[in-house]
């Protein structure tokens, strides 16, 4: 038994739909890359504030925010949305403040 072949409409359908699967793949195998420096620098920057370093711990909270900031807008591109909207806009922020509490508090 041979298959139907496909309309063009039902090709298209199927290119997009493959399409979209391959963006979301690309963006969950990117944020699995950078997650790890986006958690690692705040553990770092808890090691350094037990050894005294709290500035040099502050600069890599300061470089969490921009570690993060890549993170959302080249997954966002890749997902093929707009590179950052205002809820976005907050996460970058509310990461080291996070880590920050976790550090400090």
């Amino acid at each position: 038994m041979t298959p139907t072949p496909l309309t063009r409409e039902e090709r298209a359908l199927e290119l997009a739909a493959l399409n979209r699967v391959r963006r979301r793949v690309a963006a969950i195998g990117f944020l699995a890359i950078i997650g790890h420096g986006v958690i690692a620098l705040p553990i770092v920057a808890h090691h350094l504030v037990d050894d005294g370093r709290t500035s040099d711990a502050v600069i890599l909270l300061v470089l969490t925010v921009f570690v993060t900031t890549v993170a959302i807008v080249v997954s966002r591109l890749i997902l093929g949305r707009k590179p950052m909207t205002f809820a976005w806009a907050l996460v970058p922020v509310a990461v080291p403040l996070v880590a920050a509490l976790w550090i400090w508090g």
